[in-house]
């Protein structure tokens, strides 16, 4: 493999530090950085990263929601959540399909 890009070293750093950021529980610093790795990935303007990374932040807090009720058992409950990352996926990818 030849030398790295800095595009590379950037969306590396990025996508790092969004997981840091997540395992510190730094909501805004999570948005921001993953803001930062798509408009640098996808070549979108930081207004348009910030609006799917949201929906994307969304789906996984239903995420959560989701494996917490399977985990006790509410199936019905655990349904309904993954009906609802679902629905925040699908936006999370339209809002990429319309910029991208």
């Amino acid at each position: 493999m030849g030398k790295v890009s800095e595009r590379s070293l950037r969306l590396a750093h990025f996508e790092i530090s969004w997981w840091q950021a997540h395992h510190r529980k730094q909501k805004d610093v999570l948005l921001k950085t993953m803001a930062q790795l798509y408009e640098l990935q996808f070549g979108i303007s930081y207004q348009q990263a910030l609006a799917a990374v949201r929906k994307r932040v969304e789906a996984a807090g239903w995420h959560d929601r989701a494996e917490a009720a399977e985990d006790a058992g509410n199936q019905k409950k655990a349904d309904l959540y993954w009906e609802k990352v679902e629905g925040c996926l699908q936006e999370h990818f339209q809002l990429l399909q319309e910029v991208c």
